[in-house]
């Protein structure tokens, strides 16, 4: 790497290169921390050092910027360096805070996954000796949120542990300008996605019908039991039934993410079922609301990794369940348990795929989970939780397919390490993948709109959700870890009228064959739906 010039190397350039990747204001918790550092309480300094050269901050000043009425006052020797717009973003980094609490702050730390994200943090901010930072990190940021002030920057740098910080800033500048590369070409394909989508718009007159209202179908709701072997007890679903139905009812399975329950996507599932459709909303126990609101609070310890396992296996315990039932009840002899749909999000996502005939690629993940981050930049912090595959034993079945299920919507699935390029082109199905252009916890480029390239399946669609976020399909009341509005984004429900739309035609043209529903899955028709702060863009 060749030497940045002693000039270059200024408090200006280092906030400009993290403002230079997009999505630079929900990163503070490590973008802030790599770029501003996080000096300690009595700190003197803070050192980036880039071969010979080195820059030193004073704690004192950033203090100082982080109360200031106006921080250009400040009588720091770099200010004249940075501009008012510089100096406010600076100025709002620092005093950011988040709503987290100490115990569920510790009880993240010590997880396999927080002990794994402080790692590769650390591996950039390091101690004065230039060790790996992790344990300084982990002390500060526990002593800011039992702190009145609460978990701002400002306040971790208040909290740290040492005198000097030693920044990495080649690793540093590493990061961001991979990262900055990554999200330009993920923008560019974006954009060439939509003008795709928005070209192949076929000049027809719009369907009649409008998807995204109520069907004609009254359905009742009972929660049913279930047991999956590899459980120690059993599990529980939501079933919607309509009533009433004309022969057979095709079923549809619905599979949670992590921290979220079997009423996350009620929107939908009360949708289909107006619609005819059988929807069994899963609840994953390992990995539902309760047992995380359980595990931040201190009163139980974090998921197991065979709990990864558990979720489509409990896909196909719901769907035995509903066999015997249905050789033995009335109503549920309709149940068309041999043509299934599964509606899954983020690792409800990988579900909804596993199940559906995608293969599970253990040498993908056990190559990239063993990297630095020298080796492996990338912010995609998707990879902490596709890591935990790695855990797995040697003896875990990593078979998961469900034959029954014949069609799958996936919505920001996590994809590249756990299936890959082989895993993707075994799915035989169906398949459905929804991205968001501003998912940072997983990337649309390297989960959705790069694994779709790799389907080889016929029938394939992507949707990309412009302003979408991670949290763009879910219930805007069903979050139990705390996430900042800017990570939500604009206001889920008004994604709502499009889901259910896009979720109905897809599973009525290839669970029922009604071929008039490809009207519907075309850019047209996500045109005349397009009234709120989202754009959908479709593409086969």
């Amino acid at each position: 790497m060749t030497l940045t010039p002693f000039a270059k190397l200024t408090p200006q350039n280092c906030l400009r290169s993290l403002k230079a990747v997009k999505g630079w204001p929900i990163w503070w918790g490590l973008g802030a921390a790599v770029i501003v550092s996080l000096p300690a309480r009595g700190a003197e300094r803070m050192q980036f050092f880039y071969g010979p050269f080195e820059l030193t901050i004073r704690v004192d000043d950033l203090a100082a910027i982080a109360t200031a009425e106006n921080p250009a006052t400040v009588d720091a020797p770099w200010i004249d360096q940075l501009n008012d717009a510089d100096l406010a973003t600076l100025q709002t980094i620092l005093n950011q805070r988040l709503a987290i609490d100490v115990v569920t702050l510790s009880q993240f730390s010590y997880s396999h996954v927080g002990e794994n994200l402080l790692s590769r943090v650390g591996q950039i901010v390091q101690t004065e000796t230039g060790l790996n930072g992790a344990q300084a990190l982990r002390s500060a940021l526990i002593l800011a949120a039992a702190d009145d002030q609460g978990l701002s920057l400002i306040n971790i740098i208040h909290h740290f542990p040492l005198d000097t910080i030693q920044l990495d800033w080649p690793l540093v500048q590493k990061i961001l300008a991979e990262n900055q590369a990554i999200f330009q070409k993920q923008g560019d394909m974006i954009a060439d996605l939509q003008q795709q989508a928005q070209v192949s718009t076929e000049p027809r007159t719009l369907p009649v019908a409008d998807l995204s209202e109520q069907g004609n179908y009254h359905w009742h709701q009972a929660v049913i039991t279930f047991i999956n072997p590899q459980r120690s007890a059993p599990s529980i679903a939501d079933l919607y039934m309509p009533q009433n139905a004309a022969g057979s009812v095709p079923v549809i399975v619905i599979s949670h993410g992590m921290a979220a329950n079997r009423q996350t996507f009620v929107y939908l599932a009360e949708h289909l079922a107006s619609h005819g459709y059988a929807v069994v909303a899963i609840d994953h126990v390992d990995t539902n609301t309760e047992k995380f609101h359980r595990f931040l609070t201190g009163l139980e310890g974090a998921p197991d990794p065979q709990s990864l396992l558990h979720r489509p296996r409990d896909v196909s315990a719901v769907l035995d369940t509903l066999a015997t039932k249905a050789r033995a009840e009335g109503e549920w002899r309709s149940l068309d348990l041999d043509s299934v749909g599964v509606i899954g999000h983020s690792l409800g996502g990988y579900t909804a795929l596993a199940t559906g005939g995608a293969t599970l690629q253990p040498d993908l993940w056990q190559h990239v989970c063993s990297e630095t981050v020298a080796e492996q930049p990338l912010l995609n912090l998707s990879m902490l939780l596709q890591c935990r595959f790695d855990e797995l034993t040697d003896e875990a079945s990593l078979i998961v397919q469900d034959d029954r299920v014949q069609a799958v919507m996936a919505m920001n699935p996590l994809t590249s390490h756990l299936f890959g390029v082989d895993g993707m082109a075994s799915l035989a199905v169906p398949t459905m993948l929804i991205a968001g252009t501003d998912d940072y916890f997983v990337p649309a480029l390297p989960e959705q709109i790069e694994p779709f390239q790799w389907l080889t399946v016929e029938d394939k669609y992507l949707v990309i959700i412009e302003d979408g976020t991670h949290f763009t399909p879910m219930e805007s009341d069903q979050q139990v870890i705390p996430v900042p509005d800017v990570l939500i984004g604009p206001d889920p429900v008004q994604a709502q009228p499009a889901l259910r739309s896009l979720s109905l035609a897809f599973f009525d043209r290839h669970l029922r064959n009604q071929e008039d529903r490809d009207a519907y899955l075309t850019q047209t028709y996500l045109n005349s739906l397009n009234d709120g702060p989202f754009q959908f863009s479709i593409v086969r």
